[in-house]
This record gives C-alpha cells, sequence and structure tokens, in this order.
C-alpha cells in the first residue's frame, strides 16, 4: 500500500516546516480554551504492516501517546495479524484496534466516495459490517474495541443504524458532516488532517495546518487523522516534533480515543 501521493506541506525542508511552527506556536497556544483542549490521534487504513506502519508506531511509543488504528478487514489474516501485534509490542493499552469499513472500497457511482453509502441497501451493509466486526474480532479477540471509522469518513444513516445493532459503541468520522448520529452512537471526530489534504504549494501547506491546528483547538477538540502509507522522512520527523511539542504545551490533554466516549 506504498507509493501513495504525499501532501504538498511534506515537500518542505524540514527545519523551514519546523521554524515556521516554532515562530507561530505562541500564537497557537493562546488559541487554547481556558478549560483547555483535549487532543488524540487516528491512523487510518491500517493492515499492511511495512516500514511507513514502523516508523509512524516508533514516533507514537516513544512519547507513549495513544492511538487510534482503524483496520481494514478485508486487509488482515493471520499472518498480517501476528506482524502487527509484534510491531505494536508487548503492552497493547496504546493502542485501540477498530474497524475501519470492510475492505474500503468505493460504492459509490456518482459524487463523493461512500464504502457505506446511500446506494447500498441495509441488509448489505449490516452483512459487511457483522463480517468485518467477526472477523475482527476472530483475529484480535480482546485487543478489538467495537468502534468504526467509515472509510472517507463519511456513511450513511442506515450504517449508523446497523452499528448499533451489531453492538458497535462509537463512530469516529470527520467533524460537520451529515447525517446526524444517533445518540446513541456516540461520535469522535477527527478536525485535523496530516497527510491527504491537497495543497498547491508547500508553502501553503504549512499554512493550512496552522489554520487546521488553531481552529481545532479553538473548539476544545483537537483529533488528528494520520495515513501512514502518505507518510516520508520529512512527515515522519515533523510527527515527532509535533507530539513533543504538544507534550509540553499547557492546556493541551493527550487522550486515548477509549477514554473521550461521551
Amino acid at each position: 500500500m506504498s507509493g501513495r501521493p504525499v501532501s504538498a506541506i511534506w515537500k518542505n525542508n524540514i527545519s523551514t516546516i519546523t521554524e515556521s511552527f516554532d515562530n507561530w506556536w505562541d500564537d497557537f497556544s493562546a488559541a487554547i480554551p481556558q478549560n483547555g483542549c483535549d487532543v488524540f490521534f487516528r491512523a487510518d487504513d491500517i493492515g499492511y504492516p511495512g516500514r511507513q506502519f514502523s516508523a509512524m508506531i516508533e514516533v507514537f511509543q516513544a512519547h507513549k501517546t495513544p492511538l487510534a488504528l482503524a483496520v481494514v478487514p478485508a486487509w488482515l489474516n493471520e499472518q498480517r495479524r501476528d506482524d502487527l501485534l509484534k510491531e505494536l509490542g508487548p503492552d497493547l493499552s496504546l493502542w485501540c484496534l477498530h474497524q475501519h469499513g470492510y475492505r474500503h472500497m468505493n460504492h459509490e457511482q456518482q459524487g463523493k466516495k461512500f464504502e457505506f453509502g446511500p446506494s447500498r441497501k441495509k441488509k448489505e451493509l449490516s452483512r459487511e459490517l457483522g463480517r468485518g466486526k467477526e472477523k475482527l474480532n476472530g483475529l484480535l479477540s480482546e485487543n478489538f474495541t467495537p468502534f468504526f471509522t467509515p472509510p472517507w469518513n463519511r456513511c450513511s444513516a442506515e450504517t449508523m443504524q446497523s452499528l448499533m445493532e451489531l453492538g458497535f459503541s462509537a463512530i469516529s468520522r470527520s467533524t460537520n458532516v451529515s447525517p446526524q448520529t444517533p445518540q446513541e452512537l456516540p461520535d469522535i471526530p477527527v478536525n485535523i488532517d496530516l497527510h491527504t489534504v491537497k495543497t498547491a504549494t508547500p508553502v501553503e501547506g504549512i499554512k493550512n495546518l496552522q489554520s487546521l491546528m488553531k481552529g481545532a483547538v479553538k473548539s476544545g477538540f483537537a483529533g488528528f487523522m494520520l495515513h501512514h502509507q502518505r507518510m516520508n522522512k520529512t512527515s515522519q520527523i515533523f510527527l515527532n516534533y509535533l507530539l513533543e511539542k504538544i507534550k509540553n504545551t499547557p492546556g493541551l490533554c493527550v487522550k486515548d480515543i477509549r477514554k473521550m466516549r461521551s
């Protein structure tokens, strides 16, 4: 799953990025509400452990920072499961292994991409969701958390109804997406995209990420979305820098996604 396009921001020299963020950080910190800001991290498209995955995991391990790992059921088998768990290490408490769609396949003929979208019947949706949950339960057992991240951060109302019927306890999408989740299915959304945002130039990439981060902390909630397949060396170094800055900034509270359920 390597070879995916890298966002323009990561085509900057790392010193250009970190100097820009160092100069900006005081202004950013001033935007944090008096009662603080909860922060969490979610990495999508998990199922093929490899070099880029290892590099991402090493950063979170080094900082002892929790990470929600959205696993695509169809991509996981026993060998990949073994490789994944070996990479994550003997202490799995940092990682929230949960379900990311079923095959991560678009089923819409036009418009926005959905795997679990409006063109599919509820019976079909429920069948695939159930198969995915059963597979991950079987492969991960007690290490599986019944949360659901829909591919492309969107799904239909019928999907969410099926999730509740199948015993899922939370969903994680993007902010400001529709339809609204049922009250019984808490939504823990991401609002900062580190690796899939498209900007015209590297300089615009820096400004865009800073704008996303500042807007998120002003709301009192910052959810970072990662895609390891789109990470290069620059983005890996920046991730280490970012986790260190967040850890040492008063008012920012890093949480495990499982502790953020309402």
